[in-house]
């Protein structure tokens, strides 16, 4: 057990909390009080300084983390001489104070409608003068202004400035420093974005090709558009979300660039930031120009095990070099006790965590005696896995005690949507959130439409509704829909043939002698829509008939392009969900009914982002069983935690070549990991559909297997 001091903290808190070090990277794992610390670090400089107004600024990542602090200082008297001296605030909330004491009259631009107007209205001068853009817009009218909005936005997030970056010297420094500050896979990603635009040549794999290789051709055709079109928004003091930060930063940087440095009560004498491991650039030059600003000492507090949020281009690298970053010396403080965790829990979290190298090493123990309950459980295949988690699930629910609380944590989206069938058709409370959005996607939508059309496959029907659910069924059958002279000329040739069912209509599809023109031209091509229906609308049962759209439906597959608006093409769930609908045989009915039961409950939860969520008075958040992926985990506990398909390829993910990519993999499966209080079950499967598959490295680094 951990010594208690007169504070209630334990020698590590208390250790960070007296320091005299000025400026302080304390490292809190999950569980370790890193909120109760750092009230009371504030609470020892504002009593040390002997000064009647030292002032704080704590900065949260999440509305969540800033209500928390906020209320422990204003609720507990112990911290009352804190109160009209501690500003808590995430920075975004920060930025906009910043900003709309500077603008005259700041407009917010926010919602998709937003963006769409903002680029073809207000940026129409810019961009008009910039070819690559112009033609990358009125090429793709109806989407490609919201995206190129949301690049630039990503363009300020890692970190390029539009008043220093002035020139294509500067611009290929800042390119080059995103290697040694791990920001190389976000940049990459960017580039993949902007040459699906149009707006650069195509890159097929990652710093393969022309984009990559060619910073001038980056430079040109859109980084010089970039710049002029962020000074035009600014000077008509229109701002999105990240020119929250974006602006207030570049105002903090004039200032102290001008020699205007703060003094007196605009002074912050402390600054401490909260998670800090999940900043981008971005936040990090803004945190940075506060400090230097106010010449306040800098207190980072985080947790470089949890940092996976790699996909906002933040990096773990800021917490592990802080000193490299801030140019200033940090001495290093670590809360080595976990107060939330079983013993085995935190013993055999610290082993896995171990095998990344890129890491500050740690030794933490729990404060807690008891183990927790630690299953490997091989199951066959999706049936087991479900019979599994029901079996656990109703365990949970029908505890003596009272109800406990379940996690059932995917990787994947996909790998959660069957329990959320399962729960739904039976009436069973859950919590989902945004981690089963799919269920609420147009694709999805579609995807449905085509198994109701497939059960009235040998049904007699006029000749126009056969003829609509054929062009249907053809849109999806290739990449492209059809175009509107192949649809025209399709529809022309299906009516002269009079086919009355579906059925007739494949094999006047097949007799199609015509040519095709749009983008699935091909001489041949309605023999492929021919085949490729046939294929679905003869399948035997619903699971054949999900593996049919899976296989023949190339409008269904994955689409890096298309998941810019519909989060279906992200990872379509066909794999789980004809294990799934393996139960229902050839009732199509049932199936069908199922999902819409589903989709009908999971429209009245709440988002992830919703502060309620996290309130435990709250309704949903008091439900019993929580579906969720891995990141979502993050920041939550559950008395169980039932991680599902605990394989290679899926933790860590098949996609993940390089060590980073692998290291940053590992700290997901950390974070789904440490989230237990009571009972862990790893599901390890010995096939996922018809392949065998192996259990994942993590369950070795364990010593689980």
């Amino acid at each position: 057990m951990a010594t208690q001091t007169l504070l209630g903290l334990d020698n590590s808190q208390r250790n960070f909390c007296e320091s005299d070090a000025k400026n302080i990277r304390l490292l809190a794992p999950a569980g370790c009080g890193k909120t109760l610390s750092l009230a009371h670090r504030c609470l020892h400089l504002a009593q040390a300084t002997g000064k009647s107004k030292t002032r704080f600024l704590v900065v949260t990542f999440t509305v969540a983390a800033r209500d928390e602090f906020h209320s422990r200082i204003h609720e507990d008297e112990a911290f009352a001489e804190l109160r009209g001296v501690v500003e808590v605030s995430t920075l975004n909330s920060w930025g906009f104070r910043r900003v709309r004491n500077e603008a005259f009259s700041p407009k917010l631009v926010t919602s998709r409608n937003d963006y769409h107007f903002a680029m073809l209205n207000q940026l129409q001068p810019i961009w008009k003068k910039h070819k690559a853009v112009r033609e990358a817009i009125e090429a793709k009218r109806n989407t490609a202004p919201r995206k190129i909005m949301d690049l630039m936005d990503s363009f300020k997030s890692i970190g390029f400035d539009h008043q220093r970056d002035t020139n294509l010297e500067k611009f290929l420094q800042r390119i080059e420093s995103f290697a040694a500050d791990g920001l190389q896979n976000k940049w990459e990603t960017l580039l993949v974005e902007l040459a699906r635009q149009g707006v650069i040549p195509k890159v097929t794999q990652y710093g393969s090709e022309e984009a990559s290789r060619s910073p001038r051709l980056i430079y040109d055709s859109f980084f010089k558009f970039w710049r002029s079109a962020t000074q035009h928004l600014v000077e008509n003091d229109t701002f999105t979300l990240e020119d929250q930060k974006y602006v207030a930063c570049l105002d903090e940087q004039a200032k102290i660039d001008e020699g205007k440095l703060l003094s007196g009560a605009a002074r912050y004498d402390h600054l401490l930031v909260d998670e800090f491991q999940d900043i981008n650039p971005l936040d990090l030059a803004l945190l940075r120009a506060i400090a230097d600003r106010s010449r306040s000492t800098i207190t980072i507090v985080g947790d470089d095990d949890q940092a996976i949020f790699e996909w906002r281009g933040a990096t773990p690298r800021y917490i592990v070099k802080p000193d490299h970053y801030f140019q200033r010396r940090f001495a290093t403080f670590t809360l080595d006790t976990n107060y939330r965790s079983p013993r085995n829990i935190v013993e055999i979290s610290q082993r896995i965590i171990a095998n990344n190298e890129n890491r500050v090493t740690k030794e933490i123990s729990s404060n807690m005696d008891e183990d927790a309950f630690i299953e490997v459980v091989t199951t066959s295949g999706l049936p087991d896995s479900m019979s599994c988690v029901i079996a656990e699930c109703e365990r949970a629910i029908d505890a003596t005690e009272g109800p406990k609380r379940v996690a059932v944590i995917g990787r994947k989206k996909s790998q959660i949507i069957p329990y959320q069938l399962y729960f739904a058709s039976n009436d069973i409370p859950f919590c989902a959130a945004e981690d089963l959005q799919i269920f609420m996607s147009a694709a999805f939508d579609r995807l449905m439409k085509l198994i109701l059309i497939k059960c009235n496959a040998d049904a007699r029907r006029t000749t126009s509704q056969v003829n609509d659910d054929v062009m249907a069924l053809c849109d999806l059958a290739k990449r492209y829909p059809l175009s509107k002279a192949d649809r025209a000329a399709l529809r022309s040739h299906l009516i002269t043939r009079k086919s009355k069912t579906i059925k007739d209509a494949i094999s006047a599809l097949a007799a199609y002698t015509g040519q095709l023109k749009g983008k699935n031209k091909s001489s041949e091509m309605s023999l492929q829509f021919a085949e490729k229906i046939a294929s679905f609308v003869n399948a035997d049962c619903v699971a054949s008939s999900v593996n049919a759209l899976a296989h023949s439906f190339e409008g269904l597959q994955t689409d890096l392009g298309k998941a810019e608006d519909d989060v279906f093409y992200v990872d379509p769930p066909f794999m789980h969900l004809a294990e799934y609908a393996t139960r229902y045989g050839d009732d199509y009915g049932q199936f069908i009914d199922d999902i819409e039961s589903a989709k009908e409950k999971l429209a009245y939860l709440p988002p992830v982002t919703d502060p309620k969520e996290l309130d435990p008075m709250h309704e949903e958040w008091r439900r019993p069983i929580h579906l969720m992926t891995a990141p979502r985990a993050k920041g939550k506990e559950f008395d169980t935690v039932i991680l599902l398909d605990v394989n290679e390829g899926i933790w860590p993910n098949k996609n993940a070549a390089t060590e980073a990519e692998l290291e940053a993999e590992r700290r997901v499966f950390y974070v789904a990991f440490t989230r237990v209080k009571e009972r862990l079950l790893l599901l390890v499967n010995e096939r996922i559909g018809k392949s065998k598959v192996e259990p994942s490295r993590y369950l070795k680094e364990a010593g689980l297997v």
